[in-house]
């Protein structure tokens, strides 16, 4: 689902966003597998939202 999507269903809910994360990997995955780092360096597939209700 397009981010626009799922963030626009969410606010037509009548939910306020607080906060939107995109978790980066951490340095130790660089060590374990660098090329998953970079790939997911480049294109987070982990969205945290923070939501509360008005």
């Amino acid at each position: 689902m397009p981010l626009e999507t799922f963030l626009s269903e969410l606010l037509a809910a009548g939910f306020v966003l607080e906060q939107l994360i995109e978790p980066r990997p951490t340095a130790a995955l660089r060590e374990i597998d660098e090329a998953m780092y970079d790939k997911l360096h480049q294109a987070p597939s982990f969205l945290a939202v923070r939501l509360r209700r008005p």
